[in-house]
């Protein structure tokens, strides 16, 4: 399915902050809105993981790649 014009302008480019665990959207730094939030830590924190440290790694990894994600669908 190709991404609508309309949606791409909305969209601009997605980031992810590993700090607040926030994907914004906005075209550069200094123009970000916050559009999407990754959740589930409760979860996250339970899947196994010997330390809270891999377990936030894991929960970044899942935001970056999410981001990574939308900006590949709107090329």
């Amino acid at each position: 399915m190709e991404t609508p014009d309309d949606i791409r302008k909305y969209v601009g480019k997605a980031m992810y902050d590993a700090h607040g665990q926030i994907i914004f959207r906005g075209a550069d730094k200094d123009n970000l809105q916050q559009f999407l939030d990754v959740r589930g830590w409760g979860a996250i924190q339970n899947m196994g993981f010997k330390t809270v440290e891999e377990a936030m790694a894991f929960q970044d990894r899942v935001g970056q790649w999410v981001t990574d994600v939308i900006n590949e669908k709107l090329k």
